[in-house]
């Protein structure tokens, strides 16, 4: 009987936190230095009490004064995380199978679960995780048989403030930015969106848009896929046939993948 890969094999630790009070810009800071999407919230007893993520940040960004009346497309208040965290924290055991924990952040549609034993959280295990997983198992089939469809995109020509918008009412965390041809040419993601958050609305995209995109073939197998993905650190494959456009997969697509296993 083949071994289970377990999640304690490729969780990285320690966790990175903030507290309660830590402010909402700072909390911002962090996850884009560490260049991460969420981190626990952790109480002076070491408990973790919530999660704060940049989607919790471009939501509570968007509500404010200055985003309302379009003075900026995204504008963080001055207040404590604890004022706009999720309470409670999705964890999972050290020993549980990775597909497991896939499973869980499919269901729960997180980009991350915390690993904890005996009260402590020792560990996180995240979409890089699974990607590892992917191609460790050298699962089979082809992209294109999981890939989202239709692709949401935007011209070159959308202003900052359009794509944070787009951002907003497609509840994803991430846009392609396309060419006159219909060729991707980069994405706009909640990292691009807050990051721009003290430029002029009517910026273009193209001036704030990450050109580091991952393109494959539709026929590309699942494993070299997660294999390209986690080598350049991608959050997404896009997804292309006969030059174009076709779909993409996200990190939840792989974790749905993995899951199944």
């Amino acid at each position: 009987m083949t071994t289970p890969l377990l999640v304690s094999t490729l969780m990285k630790s320690p966790v990175l936190s903030v507290t309660p009070d830590t402010l909402v810009d700072e909390a911002y800071l962090l996850l884009a230095s560490r260049r991460i999407s969420s981190a626990p919230v952790v109480d002076e007893t070491g408990k973790a009490i919530g999660v704060v993520s940049l989607t919790d940040l471009l939501r509570i960004g968007r509500l404010q004064p200055a985003s309302l009346a379009g003075i900026q497309p995204i504008d963080l208040p001055t207040e404590p995380v604890s004022d706009h965290m999720h309470k409670g924290v999705i964890t999972v055991s050290p020993n549980a199978p990775v597909t497991a924990a896939a499973r869980v952040m499919a269901d729960e549609r997180v980009h991350r679960v915390y690993v904890e034993e005996a009260g402590k959280l020792v560990g996180v295990f995240s979409i890089e995780e699974v990607l590892s997983s992917v191609r460790a198992l050298r699962l089979e089939g082809s992209i294109g048989d999981v890939m989202t469809k239709p692709v949401i995109s935007l011209p070159l020509t959308a202003t900052i403030a359009e794509a944070t918008s787009r951002l907003d009412r497609a509840h994803v965390t991430g846009l392609v930015i396309v060419d006159e041809y219909r060729h991707p040419v980069g994405v706009f993601t909640q990292v691009e969106a807050l990051a721009a958050r003290s430029l002029d609305p009517s910026t273009k995209v193209e001036d704030v848009m990450n050109y580091g995109i991952l393109t494959q073939h539709v026929k590309t197998p699942l494993y070299r896929a997660a294999a390209h993905a986690f080598e350049s650190r991608a959050r997404r494959v896009l997804v292309l046939e006969n030059g174009e456009l076709v779909g993409v997969i996200t990190g939840l697509d792989f974790a749905r993948v993995l899951a199944a296993t």
